[in-house]
């Protein structure tokens, strides 16, 4: 079990994430990857509007480890596997890019990428 954060909505989210984890078939925990790496890049986005450089690369990190758990659950026998690994290779990179040198637009691309792939689950 992880540690409970100290910010009361951080504790909530990570229970809420437990639970939709918990009991999940392969399809459900690819959206649920999914999910969390959109939200942590809108979570992101705030966090450098706000100035706060650690909730930034908090939710960038977050983010960068659900796109890697997506690539890590492409199926062998997938007929996209090939496209799949490049997109989530490519947004890995960028979203760990961002750690040094955050750019929005590029951020917006990764997002917009993965909720595109979301709408066709």
């Amino acid at each position: 079990m992880s540690p409970v954060p100290q910010d009361p909505a951080a504790a909530y989210r990570r229970i809420e994430l437990d639970a939709r984890v918990e009991g999940s078939d392969a399809l459900e925990l690819t959206r649920v990857c999914l999910d969390e790496a959109i939200a942590q890049l809108r979570r992101a986005a705030l966090a450098e509007a706000r100035g706060n450089r650690f909730a930034r690369n908090d939710a960038l990190m977050r983010a960068a480890a659900g796109i890697a758990a997506l690539q890590r659950g492409v199926a062998r026998d997938n007929p996209l596997r090939g496209p799949l690994l490049t997109l989530y290779g490519s947004a890995e990179l960028a979203v760990r890019a961002a750690l040094a040198d955050y750019r929005r637009a590029v951020l917006d691309r990764v997002s917009d990428d993965l909720r595109d792939i979301r709408a066709l689950l």
